[in-house]
């Protein structure tokens, strides 16, 4: 993602432990699905604001305990 968007890798943790950018957090390590990944691209071209959104999470717990 740092390479991506040419931005230092403390940036990327940083927007990832904020929430601005969406991911997963194994242990340490931050991971970004490309369903993220597009998220994030549209994140910085601006047609999309950053932040959690609650339903999508909700959403996604629906389905894990399904």
């Amino acid at each position: 993602m740092a390479a991506k968007y040419q931005v230092g890798t403390d940036t990327v943790r940083r927007k990832a432990q904020s929430g601005e950018w969406p991911c997963d957090r194994i242990g340490r390590l931050y991971r970004f699905s490309p369903d993220q990944q597009d998220e994030i691209a549209q994140i910085v071209a601006g047609a999309k604001q950053s932040g959690y959104d609650k339903d999508r999470i909700a959403e996604a717990l629906r389905k894990l305990s399904a």
